[in-house]
């Protein structure tokens, strides 16, 4: 069931987290780096096993990660993005979450999504799932072939998600509730298998779970007909906020005239510094301009001005989409898509409103280019208990002392 949340929640920042990338040194696979992946007849297709002219993996992407193409389920990476997230002012990732048991020719989503809840738990963060309707009908369950085994496939993915995630004390939880936020793309009149789960499905789906869930539903104007006061909350997602399908004014109407009818309890926002995905080959274009910049604090100062207590960032790494703040590479990686990257730019815009949203204290600024380092030390083959007493110098807010160890470690 849903739950009854008390009072208001505190105000939170999550960024939305993709874990579908792979390299074959770690799991024998590109996963989302490979731009037919998904898409065999692109336009541009990109394969990572070439190498470009300038020196870079030829990714499915427009810009390539400071760090070079990684792999999700490595645990190295996920401490790097977890501490660079918490040097921003960041306290949670959402996860989109296919639930167990996909398809072997995918990326190991639940898998990778356990690792990173696993360095979580050791680095004081927070994980929440983002749970992806259309992960229960075909092509990706292709054995399902009702909305009624999509449905019981959905109540025994969140049974698991019970078992696997929300035991861990790295889940959040708000009034000791766990928060699931979710993504669709269906219509709920088009058809048996529209990947969209109705208020009533969901009361199915959630029926006989140990505990109440606060679920956060998404809001695609144009997309899916959506009445506000099924869910513990909603939030718009990068559809509306950019304006593709409009609508953007109308959610926030929306969003405040649900607040006096249960179970809806607090407004939700996202923040967005873009979307270009010219880069991955796909056809159909989406590309919304960061307008060096311009665009990331403009949706921050609407968000703000909503009165938004959970705002989440779209997106964190979705690097195929092109609408991440993971740092990237402040250079051109494909003619098709002339765009430089915007190095750390993103968040250290992001470290400035989380202080201001959140109101808690930041690691100084400097520690935003120590996680790169770290990840980098990792990677060296130095010995683990350098690198260990080097994060736990960060962990404790002694920026002098792992500055220090990483200069003494030559990185």
């Amino acid at each position: 069931m849903l739950a009854d949340l008390p009072g208001s929640i505190p105000p939170t920042l999550a960024a939305h987290y993709v874990s579908g990338f792979h390299t074959p040194d770690f799991s024998d696979r590109w996963g989302f780096w490979k731009s037919n992946f998904k898409n065999s007849d692109a336009e541009f297709t990109h394969n990572p096993d070439q190498i470009l002219p300038n020196g870079e993996h030829d990714l499915a992407a427009v810009c390539s990660p400071v760090i070079g193409p990684y792999d999700s389920g490595d645990p190295d990476l996920c401490e790097y993005h977890i501490l660079l997230a918490k040097a921003s002012g960041i306290e949670a990732f959402t996860v989109d979450w296919f639930g167990p048991h996909l398809r072997e020719d995918l990326p190991a989503l639940d898998a990778n999504a356990r690792v990173l809840l696993q360095q979580a738990e050791k680095l004081e963060f927070k994980i929440a799932l983002c749970f992806e309707d259309r992960a229960f009908f075909a092509p990706l369950r292709p054995q399902v072939t009702s909305r009624a085994q999509a449905i019981e496939a959905a109540h025994e993915a969140l049974v698991y998600a019970q078992r696997h995630y929300f035991s861990s004390h790295a889940y959040l939880r708000w009034a000791g509730i766990p928060v699931v936020t979710t993504l669709n793309q269906g219509c709920r009149w088009a058809g048996w298998d529209s990947a969209f789960f109705t208020p009533e499905e969901w009361q199915q789906i959630l029926n006989g779970l140990k505990e109440p869930i606060c679920l956060i539903q998404n809001y695609q104007a144009g997309v899916t007909p959506l009445d506000f006061a099924n869910w513990n909350s909603v939030y718009p997602w990068l559809t509306v906020l950019l304006d593709e399908l409009g609508g953007i004014e109308n959610f926030w109407v929306r969003s405040r005239q649900s607040l006096d009818i249960k179970p809806f309890s607090f407004i939700s926002g996202l923040v967005t510094s873009g979307c270009d995905n010219r880069g991955s080959g796909a056809k159909q274009l989406k590309i919304y301009s960061r307008e060096q910049g311009a665009r990331y604090p403009a949706t921050w100062e609407m968000n703000l001005q909503q009165g938004a207590r959970f705002i989440q960032i779209g997106t964190w790494n979705d690097h195929t989409e092109g609408s991440g703040i993971e740092p990237v590479k402040e250079m051109v990686l494909h003619k098709n898509a002339a765009v430089p990257g915007w190095g750390y730019r993103e968040l250290i815009t992001t470290r400035e409103y989380a202080a201001r949203f959140t109101g808690k204290k930041l690691w100084p600024l400097p520690a935003l280019f120590l996680p790169e380092r770290l990840y980098r030390l990792r990677k060296s083959g130095a010995p683990a208990l350098r690198a260990d007493r080097i994060r736990l110098y960060l962990l404790e807010g002694d920026i002098n002392g792992a500055t220090l160890g990483l200069e003494q470690a030559g990185v």
